[in-house]
């Protein structure tokens, strides 16, 4: 896999690691950065995510391109190449041709306390970085060619700290990260050992997806190296390893996000699948409410998210076989999960959201008036968690558990048809009032995931419009009409295509016998990602990657599309 990559898009990272490069533009996030190719991390417990400035230079200048060939990175230049892959999850290497230099700044005006010292180990010079503004050290190992250090040192900071590398026969070197205390073991020195290390792992992880199409092999490609390489490994409130969003700065799980996750690793890797899905159990409070997300250094409380679990758990176990021992943890954390809904977020016999945020469509216009708003899609969700856990209860020869789930659901069912509808169309209600939020949101629409449980004058009525060109354009399924006078091009939820979103469609539209229509849907969301990559969001009429422009459930939705409704 050689291929030219967009590092103002996807950062280039790997398996494990809090580590990324990027190129930033100007004043990135208002960091008072210049432009260019900058060592991140990814860690939420900095002042800054900046790191080092990495200026290269060839031959005959400072253009290059970018090319990623498994898993190391190639900068070439007029005259000459540098070089870039990991050594392990804490460890960079980096190396050079003849003519070429590299030189890192570290950004110490970004804060106090910022210097390079010496250490001398074994005879040899090497240079610490003692980065405050990154809670962090970084040790680098000089391994061939010349290094010098340029630094004003001013009482306890240094005004300016950079390191350069060149030599007539090349340059080498190693950055490792260093969280406490050097342990004293020099990084390994053979790049090439350490490429083909690395190559290795990543193609044993690739290699166990099924094949796509031809059309996408490309695509999945790139979606499974996102994914690989945005995993971190555990460490402070991530007591397992998980997917983060996106290492651009998206550096968190959120507590919906990781099941479409889960889903893209199941058939492939079901262990990291599990880890993936069962992550936020490991923060579930007293009451069975789940954080609204949590990184290595937060659990945020202020919000939560959809309880799409159940359907999540639904559809892992098409792709995998469950242990019982996990099929007991499941149970534990659905059942919890799903009475903190029915104790805290119910009213009047409907389940709410007390914001935006709460459903995942933060801004959507089905929240327009002032919540709680009792939405249709979150009565759709909590029936199918309700039938999930009677099917769990079952399976774990729970029979009275089961009965009563089942009941649970039935009941709700024929409340949720009886309270939610005009005229067969799902609509979302303001509880304080009991008015009707007029919108033309798609969230409303997700009820379709109930499938052939709906009356079949709702499915039909609910089909015929969402596959009208009232929301599906030529890339999918608009999260706000484009004829809404709401609809913005980049408006989050307000018009622009998202994943999570489409695989809900799309499995719904399955569930209700649309196949023909559900493998269209998931086409046009596939090409669109093929064409302009793994976005946090799109341009519903132009297909534009919008926001966070390499996102992990992006990568994963269009890995389970591809593969469960185009191969």
């Amino acid at each position: 896999m050689i291929y030219p990559i967009d590092l103002h898009q996807v950062p280039y990272s790997c398996r494990g690691s809090y580590l990324a490069l990027s190129h930033l533009n100007e004043n990135h996030q208002g960091h008072g950065n210049a432009a260019g190719l900058h060592l991140r991390t990814i860690r939420n417990c900095t002042i800054t995510p900046l790191i080092a400035r990495l200026t290269p230079v060839f031959p005959s200048g400072t253009d290059y391109t970018a090319l990623l060939e498994d898993t190391a990175l190639r900068f070439t230049g007029d005259g000459g190449e540098i070089e870039c892959c990991f050594a392990d999850d804490r460890t960079l290497l980096f190396r050079g041709g003849p003519g070429c230099s590299l030189t890192l700044d570290f950004l110490t005006e970004n804060g106090p306390y910022d210097y390079i010292y010496p250490l001398l180990h074994e005879g040899r010079t090497l240079y610490m970085a003692n980065c405050y503004k990154n809670n962090c050290q970084y040790l680098i190992v000089p391994q061939g060619g010349t290094c010098e250090l340029d630094q004003q040192w001013e009482e306890s900071s240094s005004l300016w700290s950079r390191l350069s590398f060149s030599g007539d026969a090349g340059f080498r070197f190693a950055i490792l990260e260093v969280e406490t205390e050097w342990d004293q073991v020099l990084p390994m020195d053979d790049f090439d050992a350490a490429r083909d290390n690395m190559n290795a792992a990543f193609r044993a992880f690739r290699d166990a997806f099924p094949v796509l199409p031809e059309a996408y092999r490309t695509m999945g490609e790139l979606a499974i190296f996102i994914d690989w390489s945005f995993l971190v490994r555990p460490g402070g409130f991530l007591r397992r390893e998980g997917m983060l969003m996106s290492k651009n700065w998206m550096n968190n799980v959120w507590s919906w996000d990781h099941c479409f996750n889960a889903l893209a690793l199941a058939g492939s890797h079901p262990e990291t699948a599990w880890d993936a899905y069962i992550i936020m159990a490991d923060h579930q409070d007293v009451t069975g409410r789940l954080p609204d997300s949590i990184s290595d250094q937060h659990v945020i409380w202020n919000y939560c998210k959809p309880p799409i679990h159940g359907w999540t758990l639904r559809r892992l176990m098409e792709t995998m076989t469950l242990s019982p021992a996990q099929m007991e943890e499941a149970y534990d954390f659905l059942s919890r999960w799903t009475l903190w809904w029915m104790n805290y977020r119910r009213r009047d016999g409907l389940y709410y959201y007390n914001h935006g945020n709460d459903s995942g469509w933060d801004n959507s216009t089905a929240f327009s008036l002032l919540p709680p708003v009792a939405t249709p899609e979150l009565q759709a969700f909590m029936i199918i968690q309700m039938e999930i856990l009677s099917d769990l209860a079952r399976r774990l020869h729970r029979e009275d558990d089961a009965q009563r789930w089942q009941e649970d659901a039935d009941d709700h069912l024929a409340f949720f048809l009886e309270r939610c509808f005009r005229d067969d169309l799902p609509v979302a209600i303001q509880l304080s009032t009991g008015k009707i939020i007029e919108n033309e949101s798609l969230l409303p629409y997700e009820i379709l995931v109930l499938g052939k449980r709906l009356p079949e004058s709702v499915r039909r009525k609910v089909i015929d419009l969402v596959s009208s060109d009232k929301y599906f354009t030529a890339h999918g399924f608009a999260t706000e009409s484009p004829a809404s006078p709401f609809y913005r091009d980049d408006g989050y939820w307000r018009g622009p295509i998202w994943a999570p979103s489409t695989m809900l469609m799309i499995d719904g539209l399955e569930k209700c016998g649309e196949a023909a229509l559900a493998r269209e849907a998931a086409r046009r969301f596939v090409d669109m990602t093929a064409a302009s990559g793994f976005a946090e969001n799109f341009d519903a009429l132009t297909g534009k990657g919008l926001r966070d422009l390499a996102y992990t459930w992006t990568a994963s939705v269009a890995l389970v599309l591809a593969r469960d409704y185009l191969a």
